[in-house]
């Protein structure tokens, strides 16, 4: 495995510098820059162009992606423009507050459909399975920022049990932090949930259908055990798959989720950089969250095995 993992990591050396190079471009060929958004609609031609100077904006597109670049690698990802803050700093402060969300979302989500999966599995056909699959695509097609501003309505103005918007650090307040968190991480949970529950339900129907469980049934084994012993985990393991895939959406998902609580993430980050044109900043959150959703994915092969030992990557 250990031979796997370091085939998985150089792996990520062309796919991260294909990104690196999309992101740069994207971002640098928009119309517009910083320099226009500093200076404001009265700048004159000479105190943008001298703007621009300062900054590099003027150089060639390779000069700037190499000397990006160069900055990268050393592990500095800039200055911000607007604000003249490294964008390191900024990216982590941010990224606190999106990976918090994120896991408490797939905690929720799992908690969330795998009951539901399991009982719509194990009642196939029945309108306990027809009423949970409804449930479950009524989840799936709920907006997520409406689903954030009935949470805040219900929640937060009409029963006042949890602040509307804003951010506490859990070092500070534990409980404040959760109190914050728990609206738009159960607004974001609902976006997985659905979609996971219907895919437990498949995977597991399909389990049960196999050979090594009629043959653990035809031993006495009692159907709790069955289930537990030997349907479920084998029928998890797809859907670790599918949960690892979907952290992109869950990832695109918390963007809206940040913007509609106001909470200080990736997101929220991102979204400034791109509306104040300031590009590094932009440049710094894509490239950070894409590494990161890369890393995840290798994570959900290796977690193959703590779901079955017998999957093994020794000749992958």
């Amino acid at each position: 495995m250990g031979a796997y993992l370091v085939r998985r990591l150089l792996g990520l050396i062309p796919v991260l510098l294909l990104i690196s190079i999309i992101t740069f471009l994207t971002t640098a060929l928009v119309p517009g820059d910083a320099a226009s958004v500093l200076l404001g609609p009265t700048a004159t031609p000479e105190r943008t162009a001298e703007v621009r100077k300062r900054f590099g904006l003027d150089q060639p597109l390779p000069v700037r992606y190499v000397k990006w670049m160069g900055q990268v690698v050393r592990g500095d990802l800039g200055n911000s423009i607007l604000n003249r803050q490294p964008v390191t700093s900024l990216v982590r402060s941010a990224l606190r507050v999106t990976l918090e969300q994120l896991v408490l979302a797939m905690l929720l989500a799992i908690a969330i459909a795998l009951p539901i999966g399991i009982a719509a599995a194990t009642l196939r056909g029945t309108w306990v399975d027809q009423l949970l699959m409804g449930l479950a695509l009524l989840g799936t097609s709920v907006p997520t920022f409406w689903l954030g501003l009935i949470l805040i309505y219900l929640f937060a103005v009409r029963f006042q049990i949890l602040p509307p918007s804003g951010f506490v650090p859990f070092s500070q307040d534990p409980l404040g932090n959760l109190r914050a968190m728990v609206l738009p991480a159960f607004a974001l949970a609902v976006y997985l949930a659905g979609p996971l529950a219907r895919f437990i339900r498949s995977s597991l129907i399909e389990t049960l259908q196999a050979q090594f469980v009629t043959t653990a049934r035809a031993k006495g084994l009692d159907e709790r055990r069955v289930l537990r012993g030997h349907a479920l985990k084998n029928a998890l393991i797809p859907s670790v798959t599918f949960a690892g895939l979907q952290i992109g959406g869950l990832i695109g998902g918390a963007i809206v989720t940040e913007v509609v609580f106001n909470l200080p993430g990736t997101g929220s980050l991102a979204l400034s950089g791109i509306l104040n044109r300031d590009f590094p900043v932009v440049q710094g959150v894509v490239l950070v969250v894409a590494c990161g959703y890369v890393l995840i994915n290798i994570g959900v092969d290796l977690a193959y095995i703590l779901l079955d030992p017998r999957i093994t990557y020794a000749h992958a």
